[in-house]
């Protein structure tokens, strides 16, 4: 019998050694707010400007989702940051003295990383030394045991 557990055992611990251990979480296994930061961070980074710095970030509630349409789990995250740009962003998108804005810019002063209809597409101008403030979210689908942001990346 005592041959048998250890048999048992060794088996377990050879398949836990080869498997990644994000597969074996059953507790405490969703996106965390580090998460929902760093993809603010690489949206912010992205759409704005590399030298942005992000001086807050709060989140205000978050919840698990049911995708049961898409056939996987979801998870959101709403927060609050505050974001410094330095040296601006999109500085070719600088109104004129009479306020227009060039193609391919918006004159809009509403930022956000927010991936849904509301979001601008076009590229706004902040200018340099700005501090600026978000209310916005983001979400997670599982994909693959893993979760995927909105910025494209797996956490």
């Amino acid at each position: 019998m005592n041959l048998l557990k250890v048999a048992a055992l060794a088996t377990f611990a050879a398949f836990a050694g080869a498997v990644p251990a994000k597969a074996f979480c059953l507790v405490n296994c969703e996106p965390k707010p580090e998460d929902a930061r760093k993809v603010f961070e690489n949206l912010i980074k992205n759409k704005f400007d590399p030298d942005a710095t992000i001086e807050k970030f709060d989140v205000t509630r978050f919840w698990p989702l049911d995708v049961e349409g898409a056939g996987h789990k979801g998870y959101e995250f709403y927060f609050t940051a505050t974001v410094k740009f330095p040296k601006g962003a999109n500085l070719e998108c600088k109104p004129d003295a009479a306020g227009a804005v060039k193609a391919g810019c918006s004159a809009s002063t509403y930022y956000s990383t927010t991936i849904q209809n509301q979001m601008i597409k076009e590229k706004q101008y902040i200018e340099p030394g700005k501090v600026v403030d978000f209310k916005d979210e983001t979400r997670f689908d599982e994909e693959g045991g893993k979760w995927k942001g909105q910025d494209g990346n797996l956490y």
